[in-house]
Order: C-alpha cells, then sequence, then structure tokens
C-alpha cells in the first residue's frame, strides 16, 4: 500500500496529537491538514504484514522531537483493531497571532507568551506607558507589541489582543507601526475598539479621507459620542453641511462631555468665520483634525500637556505657531515619536533669515530657546566638513550646558553625531561625542570613540581626559571584553573620582559597581570596603529601591521561569510607575538581572549605561 505525504502527515498527527500544536504558528500551512468525515475503519488480515517504510521528514518539518521517526527504519503494523485511535480536534488558529517582525528582525521569539495567562497581560499591557525617557526600555516595548508570536494563554479567541497592541503603538505616537499592525489585522478582529483605534491612527497620519471611508462603513453598527462626532466631521468635510449640523444640534444637549473645538470646526466648515481657538481638555486625533482642517491655531498649553502622540501631530501641524511646534518637536523627539530624520527634516523647513544662517552660535549665545536650539542643529547638519560640524556641535552643547537645555539639544544632535567618523585629529571631540552617542542608543560608534581614545591615551593629554572620562560607560556597554578592566583600575578610577568631586564620588562608585556586578563583573571585597566610610543611607534615590517589592519578585520569578513578555511588560510597566527620573539604579539593576537571564545581553547593557549616566557617570 503506498501512503501518500498528505494521508502521511495525517496519521502522524492522530497518533501523536501534535497537529494542534502547529496549529499555533502563523501561517502555518493547513491545506494538507483538511478535516474530513471519518470513513469506516477496515481491519487488515493477517497476512498484511509486509513492512511499512516510515518517511523520511522533510528538513522544515516542525515535528516535536519525541514523535520525530527516525530515517531507514522499518515498522511493521500490529493487527488493527481500533483501540489504538487517537481522536484530536485541531484548534482553531487565534488572528491575534500576526504581527510585524519575526525573530530573524529584531522580534521576540513565538513562545514570547509562553506560560503567562492573558488576564495578567491584559491589566499589565494597559498600564504600559505611553512616554519613558528610557531609549533601551522604549525600544523593548514597540518590539513587543509588534513580535508575532502564540496569544497569552487563557486568551477567549473574541477577545482582541491586537487591538491592545495598536492601542500602546498609537499612544506612544508610533503612528506607522500601529497603522500596518491593523492593516494584517484579519477580519475577525474589526471590532468597535479596533475600528476607532484605526480611525485614531488615520486622523493622526492626516489622512481624513480613508478616516471618514471607515467612519461611514462602522455608524451603521456603531453609536455614541464619538461616532456621532466623526460622522459629523466627515458630513461637514464633504460639503453636507445640513446633515453634520443637524448632529451637532443634538449633541450640544451634552456639550460639557464634548471638546468645544468640535462644534467650532463644523460651524467653521460651514462657513462661519471669526472666534478663538477654543481651550483642548483631551483631545484626540478627530480634534486635532478638525482643528487642521479649518485652520484653528494650537494654544500653546498642548505643546506642554499633551500626550505623546498629540505632540507629534502638533509638531508637524501646519496651523501651529513656529515656536510651539518647535516645543512640541522637542519633547515627541525625546519621548520616541520622533525619528532623528524627521527631526532634522523639521528643523531644515523652518524659515531662518540670512544673518540667522550666516551666524548660528552668536545667535544662540543672545537667546537660547527652542528656535535658537533648531537653528544650531541645522547649521550642523548642513556643513559639509566633519570639523565643521564637530565644532557647531560641540559649542552648541556647552551652551546646553550652561541654559539647562543639554538633553534637548543633544538628543536632536544624535544622527549629525552619527554621521562623523571618529578620528585622532577629532580627539578633542571625542568625550561628547559619545557620551551622545551611548545616551541616544549609539553604543557601537560610542565605543569606536573611546577606542580612538584609548589609542593615544599614552601620547596625547585630550586622549587620556577623554579615555578616563568615558571608561566607566564603555565597561558597562562592552560584550566583547575589549575595554581594559581590573580591580586595580577600578581602584584608580574611584581614586580619581574622589579628588575630583569628594562629595558626589561615593554615591557614583556605589551605582557603578552594583552595575558592574549586576552586568556580570564580580567585584573583590576590598572594592566595596573602599566605600564603607561614606554614608549608608541611599540619599537622593537615584541608587535607592523605589518600586515595590511584588514588582521585584514578581520581573524576577517571570525572567527565572523564561516567560519573555511577562518579564518585559513587567519592565516596562515599572519604567512607567518609577515616573520622570526614570528607574533608580537598583530597580534598573532588578530589569538588567532579568534581561541577562532571558539572554538579551544587548538590551540589558544598554539599560546599565542609561542607567550609570542617570547616576551622573
Amino acid at each position: 500500500m503506498t501512503v501518500s505525504p498528505a494521508k502521511g502527515t495525517a496519521r502522524r498527527c492522530a497518533v501523536a496529537g501534535v497537529c494542534a500544536l502547529a496549529m499555533l504558528v502563523p501561517g502555518f500551512a493547513m491545506a494538507q491538514l483538511q478535516l474530513r468525515r471519518p470513513t469506516p475503519a477496515v481491519t487488515p488480515t493477517p497476512d498484511q504484514t509486509a513492512p511499512v517504510a516510515v518517511e523520511k521528514p522533510q528538513a522544515d518539518q516542525a515535528d516535536p522531537p519525541a514523535v520525530r521517526p527516525r530515517s531507514g527504519i522499518t515498522v511493521a503494523p500490529r493487527p488493527f483493531d481500533g483501540s489504538s485511535i487517537v481522536v484530536n480536534t485541531l484548534e482553531t488558529v487565534d488572528p491575534d497571532a500576526i504581527g510585524l517582525i519575526g525573530e530573524d528582525q529584531g522580534g521576540f521569539p513565538l513562545g514570547l507568551w509562553q506560560g503567562t495567562e492573558w488576564p495578567l497581560v491584559r491589566a499589565l499591557m494597559q498600564r504600559m506607558p505611553a512616554a519613558t525617557s528610557s531609549l533601551a526600555i522604549r525600544d523593548l516595548a514597540k518590539r513587543l507589541l509588534m513580535s508575532r508570536a502564540s496569544v497569552p494563554a487563557g486568551k477567549p479567541l473574541d477577545a482582541s489582543f491586537v487591538a491592545l497592541r495598536v492601542d500602546r503603538l498609537l499612544a506612544m505616537g508610533d503612528i506607522g507601526n500601529a497603522l500596518a499592525l491593523l492593516k494584517i489585522a484579519p477580519d475577525a478582529r474589526r471590532d468597535e475598539n479596533l475600528l476607532r483605534t484605526r480611525i485614531e491612527a488615520l486622523f493622526f497620519d492626516n489622512n481624513n479621507s480613508d478616516a471618514c471611508k471607515a467612519v461611514r462603513a462602522a455608524v451603521s453598527d456603531y453609536s455614541g459620542m464619538y461616532w456621532s462626532q466623526a460622522q459629523a466631521f466627515c458630513f461637514a468635510l464633504s460639503g453636507e453641511h445640513a446633515r453634520a449640523s443637524l448632529i451637532a444640534d443634538l449633541l450640544r444637549e451634552r456639550e460639557n462631555e464634548i471638546e468645544p473645538v468640535f462644534f467650532s470646526a463644523v460651524d467653521a466648515l460651514a462657513g462661519s468665520r471669526g472666534g478663538e481657538s477654543p481651550s483642548l481638555k483631551a483631545p484626540l486625533a478627530l480634534h486635532l483634525a478638525m482643528m487642521r482642517s479649518v485652520g484653528l491655531q494650537f494654544t500653546a498649553e498642548i505643546a506642554q500637556t499633551g500626550n505623546v502622540a498629540v505632540l507629534r501631530a502638533v509638531a508637524l501641524a501646519p496651523n501651529a505657531a513656529l515656536d510651539i511646534r518647535l516645543i512640541a518637536a522637542e519633547r515627541a523627539h525625546r519621548l520616541g515619536a520622533l525619528t532623528g530624520g524627521e527631526i532634522i527634516r523639521l528643523y531644515r523647513g523652518f524659515p531662518f533669515s540670512k544673518d540667522e544662517l550666516n551666524s548660528p552660535i552668536s545667535t544662540a549665545e543672545e537667546s537660547w530657546a527652542p528656535r535658537t536650539r533648531a537653528l544650531l542643529i541645522r547649521a550642523a547638519a548642513e556643513q559639509t566638513v566633519a570639523l565643521a560640524k564637530a565644532e557647531v556641535l560641540r559649542r552648541a552643547w556647552e551652551l546646553g550646558r550652561e541654559r539647562e537645555g543639554y538633553a534637548e539639544i543633544a538628543g536632536a544632535s544624535m544622527p549629525i553625531v552619527m554621521s562623523i567618523d571618529p578620528a585622532a585629529e577629532l580627539i578633542w571631540f571625542a568625550r561628547d561625542a559619545a557620551r551622545v552617542l551611548f545616551a541616544g542608543g549609539g553604543t557601537d560608534r560610542a565605543l569606536a570613540w573611546y577606542a580612538t581614545a584609548l589609542a593615544d591615551r599614552e601620547r596625547i593629554d585630550e586622549a587620556r581626559t577623554a579615555e578616563a572620562a568615558l571608561w566607566p560607560l564603555a565597561v558597562l556597554a562592552d560584550t566583547q571584553d575589549a575595554v581594559p578592566f581590573d580591580p586595580a583600575r577600578l581602584q584608580q578610577w574611584y581614586a580619581a573620582r574622589r579628588q575630583a568631586d569628594p562629595q558626589s564620588a561615593p554615591a557614583h562608585a556605589l551605582a557603578f559597581y552594583a552595575l558592574l556586578e549586576v552586568t556580570g563583573r564580580i567585584l573583590p571585597p576590598q572594592i566595596w570596603r573602599d566605600l564603607l566610610d561614606g554614608p549608608f543611607a541611599a540619599g537622593s534615590g537615584r541608587t535607592g529601591g523605589t518600586l515595590n517589592m511584588a514588582w521585584a519578585q514578581s520581573l524576577a520569578s517571570a525572567s527565572s521561569d523564561g516567560r519573555i513578555g511577562e518579564t518585559i511588560l513587567l519592565a516596562t510597566v515599572g519604567a512607567g510607575d518609577a515616573g520622570d527620573g526614570g528607574l533608580s539604579v537598583a530597580d534598573a539593576g532588578r530589569v538588567i538581572a532579568a534581561l541577562r537571564r532571558l539572554r538579551l545581553e544587548t538590551e540589558a547593557r544598554r539599560l546599565a549605561v542609561e542607567a550609570a549616566m542617570a547616576a551622573g557617570l
């Protein structure tokens, strides 16, 4: 009897019960696993004992090792009595298993949520922060949300995990990836929450046409104030002002629950003119689209209080004053809603006078403001010689430190620094450049600047100074053991730090030593004894713990058990709960240890460098 490949696959699934597991993998080829009405079994006669060769599995076959047949073995079937039949029902593929990236594209493994229950994921994901200053945490969060993976255990089939993920991406201002994930979401996930999220994403993307198409398709199925406002706006955009006004009149009975800009926009689209821009309480993308459509100006308040997605929209909006757009752009970039390339293009598009462009540093020295910071970044970007770029940037960073605006100018300059190759003739630039790169996630480039200083430290004073200043960050960032490290060097570093800054040195050393140990360096007892003459209290809190023990224990448990998604989710929520100051060194150490348990060494090192810089190193 000849066994066809399709029947051979079905037979192995029936005996081993492994097909249901295979169905969890997105994109699994289901064509070979069609459920058919069972046919009456035929018991073979005793003479049907000829050996049957088991087929050799293909190289990419996904059978578990316990059931994978070995090639070259011949198996004689037992007499068929019907008692060995195992009937398994193939599970339905959950459409929430979709994602934008796989493990080979920077995503996490398919078993990302293995061992974690749905109620915990749902509760924690709603608390995932929309804004965090930690680039390392933000990167982990976005990769978590975009990864293809089987869904958490116990998730009801009708619960939308896609909607939760898109909502968080949208809240982070990542409009592009939110829309991309929505685009591949199957029809089975087109519930009200997901449709509303998609419409908000389209309005944020200034795509009123597609947003209104989606509104018209949805209003017959859903009701509520959001849908009424969206429908009225879309009627007004298409010139159906009577229908828009009718809805607006009905909604006036509940105007205290609606942003005033809704009524102003509907009236303005119908031809009414005049009046100031109304204040905004908690504007949605719908309300921002209304303001853009009629040219209502954004107020200064929105650049200070708006959420991350709103800040991005204001930065890119033509209906906002230049200073407001600049403030919004700086904040949006620091929180990850604008890329380095986007903010450079934005700055290059702003108007400056000829005198300002000819003397950007003098202009910034006279008036330090978002406008002059943008001028400096633009001036550096437009230089064609590396030396000239470096000179503009170094003075810009000096002004930033003097005028308490270093974080804004340094973050925005990151793309320009990346374009400058480390070189011995720029050794005077190495220290500042590497610090900007370490802070911005350009670790490899920062280490290249450190290596340049290290190579010349014996013969050039500036190289020796730069190497000594960058050494703690380089040690923490180094995964290849390329940075010189030994206890004697560590003691030399502490002695130099105490001489330069006796008051801060013990706290800096505590932070550095703690981060060294949590990234795998075991320090001799004498290193710690050198700090016993200092205070034992955490003092400022940067080296002390700030999050509760439940979080710390849950993080340790999840990472020890290999629950990747749960560990990363706890890390991001902890960073959000820590507030604007970010994770303390102690709490960052807990997250670093957890990431290393999961073999996420690069991510752990990035967080260690961030924590060290936040602690003053």
